[in-house]
């Protein structure tokens, strides 16, 4: 017998169903204040954009959200949505939730003033938002990579939570020398005709729930997260500085700090990919996508860096 299902948009109380969901989906459990910070986009957009499946029985069976993001392009500001948290309950897949549950989210988000949608599917996702909810994705976001040779510290606090709490003190101990003298600075993709995420000290306070924070080096601010790695979330764009040498600088940052692989992700054509890639090789990865929800503004003129994804 085919299994029914009803649709409840979340709340902050629909937050320990998410965690169920994940923890079948992913094996992992984010916790409460993950979902909390999460959907704390009130300075943005309306919060709590997403819709859960249940089951018959009551059971979480699959989620689907987006989450209100500040757009700014020549001056004028829009407000966009991420696509993220997509997940479903082993025990309720291949009942077509993600499609169902994505729909009713785009239309709540049309309703609540979102102009458009974007994001970043992973290959398991790319051909149901593609073929299935009329996604336009142009282009692959270009990877900058560097490994380093050094005690994997960052992997090892990754995996033994009893280290981890030591190794965050160790890098706090460090990063207290790389102090920034701003607590937030301007989307590097921006320039005349290219809009991008719209930077503010609101906007990285909401951001550093997953952890990341801002250092100085040189007097260059730098948005960076370590999480096993070292990512690069955004470097502030000065023209005329030497990116080679401030990418060197940040390997031996990560030296220090035991971090063997230093990642900056990137969409083509933006001033970091055109920056780095007179010193470093790139590679292809997670596709970028859109759903012009407005009609006011074409979501193609948006890019994107490392520190606009959800993950980050």
């Amino acid at each position: 017998m085919e299994k029914t299902y009803h649709f409840k948009r979340i709340n902050s109380d629909s937050y320990k169903d998410l965690i169920l969901i994940s923890k079948s989906a992913f094996n992992i459990n984010p916790g409460l204040e993950y979902y909390k910070r999460k959907n704390d986009t009130v300075y943005f957009g309306e919060p709590h954009l997403g819709y859960i499946a249940y089951s018959e029985d009551g059971e979480p069976a699959a989620f689907y959200g987006v989450y209100a993001h500040p757009m700014i392009i020549d001056g004028v500001k829009y407000i966009a949505a991420q696509s993220g948290d997509t997940m479903t309950h082993k025990l309720h897949g291949g009942k077509g939730l993600f499609t169902t549950l994505a729909k009713m989210t785009y239309d709540l988000a049309k309703e609540k003033g979102i102009d458009f949608i974007f994001g970043f599917p992973n290959y398991n996702s790319y051909p149901g938002f593609v073929k299935k909810l009329s996604w336009t994705c142009p282009y692959n976001l270009k990877e900058f990579r560097s490994k380093i040779h050094t005690i994997p510290l960052a992997k090892l606090a990754k995996k033994i939570s009893i280290f981890n709490s030591i190794y965050k003190y160790y890098v706090n101990g460090i990063l207290s020398f790389y102090r920034a003298d701003k607590k937030a600075f301007q989307n590097s993709v921006i320039q005349s005709g290219i809009g991008g995420v719209e930077r503010s000290e609101a906007f990285i306070n909401y951001k550093i729930f997953s952890g990341s924070r801002i250092i100085s080096i040189d007097g260059l601010q730098i948005w960076l997260k370590i999480d096993g790695f070292m990512f690069i979330g955004d470097i502030e764009k000065v023209e005329s500085t030497d990116y080679s040498g401030t990418w060197r600088k940040l390997k031996k940052l990560c030296f220090l700090l035991g971090v063997d692989t230093l990642i900056f992700q990137v969409c083509p054509d933006v001033f970091y990919d055109k920056a780095l890639s007179v010193f470093l090789p790139s590679t292809e990865v997670f596709p970028m996508g859109y759903l012009n929800l407005s009609g006011k503004i074409d979501p193609a003129k948006f890019k994107y860096v490392f520190g606009d994804i959800d993950t980050f």
